[in-house]
């Protein structure tokens, strides 16, 4: 009998009915994982779930499908647009209701933890700032006096290439028509600062680090510790800095015992010290080795919590702490103008908060109109204009919508696209813009030394040394040489506060006007260099509302961050305690109350009148949900950003939470693909945690052989009795065989050996990346276990 020909719609006796087209998303529901996915991934199961809403309505309607029609270049980019439009109305709300309801978990799992309590809790949290203001007057005192002095005269955030600098502050002279470096595309540690770093003292002085804190042991028991074991005269006890938590460590912190200063016995220049006579004594142990062995190992004291034994180290700082470049939108004139104005606000702000009468700007203000007086204010060397070679790229443009806020490092802009895209800004700065470049930089180090606030960074310490561990130098600025003609419109947008100046939204704009014949003109996704400056633009963008938590808490949309309003928010919980059993009986739920009312205004004065110890815990959970996600720097493991964990770098094996960034399934489905529209026969993969697996689907290959149709990573049942998905692509099982092999190569016969796959790093037909590839161009990061304790006594974190 000839078999009828493949793919006719029709019964043929003998054969079997086609498999039903799945109607469950592949990909798991973005509000049961316990991240907040990328945008990527939420575009995929949301064009998945409305292809299965779709499909589902007409079966339930018995329609036909409807055939695929034939798009014109234009008709097909209308339609992702709108597409996008409408994926990113529900990416909105999807971050919207999982930011509050992670925000909620957090609280009520770490709310009566110390570290908690005194950066939320307002009786705490205000009598611990009180006791930091003496330090910040101690610490103003010595700015205003290195202000005076000139310290800081040439203090500048400016940065030049490492390839131009000198080494010593300054820049290497080049012959005519010698290229520069404003052409290159700078990563973040390429810069060095024009001048010479300005030293804090205070970072240098005699320090003990506290290898881990448990999140049980509160800042006073530890302080009594402190004050108990080395006193509070002479190199004793005069200052705790506890660190963020580390979420890595189950929320363990480090902290710093700052020590008073002593008077050290002289040495000589061979290291020696010398007694009165000349004659060499024994050596003398330093401020912070006394205090070390007087306080290493011993117990804290806490009936209610536990003991907790202290296992302490000399702190021995980063000699030359390293600085991060800024993005290139941060070296433009308007910018520059912009940022000085947040940061003298920030400045106001702060000293009002501390109830002090510092008037630092005012300082400020006056000595850099001193300066300029000197004629001291001179621009940094400006890079020859040169024009960046044209390349033209295509990218995905969904891929830029993951980078928005979770950035945590800065990046340089890449290479244009338009002739005038790659042609630097020649100009000098003029007087004006020197006057407010020095403001600002006086003014950012200023917050950094007197109440150890991080501008860029938008997060505040209680040290010094905490500042140093989240940000070690501070930043810098990019050459303004640098910034291109498309760059400079940009960060004029962000200055501004008006949209990014796509070319999208410009392009549209001249179709409306009649410049250009809609037939001419051509659509492609956008440029590298269009995401890269949208990239820096959603950076800046968030920087700003960071800032704006702070200087006006009470303008922002809660319901954004994942707060509420206490009142909306009590309400909301309220009506969980009551139930309506019929048209006018409404039955209080509240814990140990049953009692019945005939309406329900009857029921919310019961509950404010018997039970108001229940509603105030109740509004002050809310307020402190409130007070948690308000804080721009709130720690948050379900974010990817530095402050999301303390600034803690990840320890060993541990994955980083969300999907990649530019997730695409055609690097995961079967034969490299996923077509929604038909649904094809594919597996489930582990990390999507579908519904099923490719077992229960039963799906073989319509080929002779038994090989299946395509890279599934790991032995899905391709036909024949294939064994178990492993846990991850590199998994060995092969006996002695690493990652299978042939027979005959150390394994059993059939090349699988206690069930691995016969290929070596996948059982397709297509290659897949080797363990060697997949970290090439990959670097290891060091850091020591808060839980280790070295050697010695002397073990020192790894910055």
């Amino acid at each position: 009998m000839v078999s009828p020909p493949a793919n006719i719609d029709r019964y043929v006796p003998g054969q079997e009915a086609a498999a039903p087209m799945p109607l469950a998303n592949p990909i798991q529901d973005p509000l049961k994982l316990p991240y907040q996915v990328g945008f990527s991934y939420f575009g995929e199961w949301w064009r998945a779930n409305e292809k299965i809403k779709e499909e589902k309505e007409r079966l339930r309607t018995g329609r036909r499908r409807e055939p695929e029609r034939v798009r014109s270049a234009r008709e097909a980019q209308e339609e992702r647009d709108k597409e996008k439009a409408k994926i990113q109305v529900a990416y909105d709300a999807y971050k919207e209701d999982l930011q509050a309801k992670m925000a909620q978990n957090f609280v009520k799992l770490h709310k009566e933890e110390q570290w908690f309590r005194e950066r939320y809790v307002p009786g705490i949290r205000d009598a611990f700032r009180q006791q930091l203001q003496g330090h910040r007057r101690e610490a103003y005192a010595q700015w205003e006096q290195d202000l005076n002095n000139g310290v800081f005269d040439e203090l500048s955030l400016e940065g030049i290439p490492k390839s131009e600098s000198n080494g010593a502050g300054g820049v290497v002279e080049k012959e005519e028509g010698e290229a520069t470096a404003a052409s290159e595309v700078l990563g973040v540690g390429d810069l060095v600062p024009v001048s010479s770093d300005v030293r804090d003292d205070s970072l240098y002085q005699p320090t003990l680090l506290i290898k881990t804190i448990a999140p049980s042991v509160s800042r006073q028991n530890l302080e009594a510790f402190c004050k108990e074991y080395l006193g509070e005269g002479e190199g004793g006890f005069k200052w705790l800095s506890l660190s963020d938590p580390n979420p890595s460590k189950r929320f363990h912190r480090i902290g710093w015992i700052m020590l008073n200063p002593a008077s050290e016995a002289p040495a000589s220049e061979d290291g020696d010290t010398k007694d009165e006579d000349g004659d060499i004594e024994p050596p003398v142990m330093s401020t912070a080795e006394k205090a070390l062995e007087a306080i290493n190992g011993k117990t804290v004291k806490d009936e209610q919590r536990g003991d907790f034994i202290c296992h302490v180290g000399v702190h021995n700082p980063p000699a030359n702490p390293r600085k991060k470049a800024l993005w290139d939108l941060f070296s433009a004139p308007e910018r520059i103008h912009k940022d000085l104005e947040l940061a003298t606000d920030l400045i106001h702000k702060f000293e009002s908060d501390f109830g002090s009468d510092f008037n630092a700007s005012l300082h400020i203000e006056e000595h850099v109109e001193q300066l300029r007086a000197n004629g001291q204010l001179q621009p940094a060397v400006a890079a020859a204009p040169v024009k960046k070679p044209k390349v033209e790229r295509s990218l995905d443009a969904d891929e830029a919508m993951d980078a928005e806020v979770e950035e945590g490092e800065e990046g340089a802009v890449d290479d244009g696209e338009d002739e005038d895209e790659g042609m630097v800004d020649d100009e000098v700065d003029d007087i004006d813009l020197l006057v407010a470049k020095k403001r600002l930089d006086l003014s950012i180090e200023y917050l950094r030394r007197t109440f150890n606030f991080c501008f860029f960074c938008v997060f505040e310490s209680d040290s010094i040394h905490e500042l140093t561990r989240k940000c070690p130098g501070g930043h810098l600025r990019r050459p303004r040489s640098t910034l291109s003609s498309t760059a400079k419109a940009v960060a004029r947008a962000s200055a501004n506060g008006d949209p990014f100046p796509s070319k999208k939204r410009k392009e549209a704009e001249d179709v409306e006007e009649g410049e250009a014949p809609e037939a001419e003109r051509k659509f492609k996704t956008s440029s590298k260099t269009e995401q890269q400056l949208q990239r820096a633009y959603n950076w800046v963008k968030t920087f700003e509302e960071k800032i704006k938590q702070i200087l006006a808490p009470e303008t922002v949309d809660l319901r954004k961050l994942g707060g509420k309003p206490v009142e909306d928010a009590v309400n909301d919980e309220l009506g969980k305690y009551v139930k309506q059993e019929d048209e006018h009986k409404w039955r209080c739920r509240v814990p140990e109350c049953t009692k019945l009312f005939k309406e329900e205004h009857f029921w919310k004065k019961h509950v404010e009148k018997r039970h108001p110890e229940w509603l105030d815990k109740l509004k002050e959970e809310f307020e402190l949900v409130n007070a948690y996600v308000i804080d721009p720097a709130h720690i948050a493991p379900s974010r990817t950003d530095a402050n999301s964990n303390g600034h803690f770098p990840p320890s060993g094996g541990q994955q980083p939470t969300g999907t990649p960034r530019g997730f695409n399934l055609q690097n995961y489905a079967m034969n490299n693909m996923l077509n929604f529209g038909t649904f094809p026969a594919m597996p489930l993969l582990n990390m999507m945690g579908g519904a099923g697996n490719m077992n229960a689907a039963g799906w073989q290959h319509g080929g002779g052989d038994d090989r299946g149709g395509g890279p599934i990573r790991r032995g899905g049942p391709q036909g024949g009795n294939r064994p178990q998905s492993r846990s991850h692509p590199y998994e060995r099982r092969g006996g002695n065989r690493p990652y299978g092999g042939p027979e005959g190569a150390g394994g059993p016969p059939g090349g699988r050996g206690r069930g691995g796959p016969s290929n070596r790093w996948g059982d397709g037909g297509v290659t897949t990346t080797g363990p060697r590839e997949a970290v090439q161009g990959r670097t290891l990061k060091s850091y020591e276990d808060l839980d280790q304790v070295s050697g010695g006594g002397g073990g020192e974190l790894n910055y």
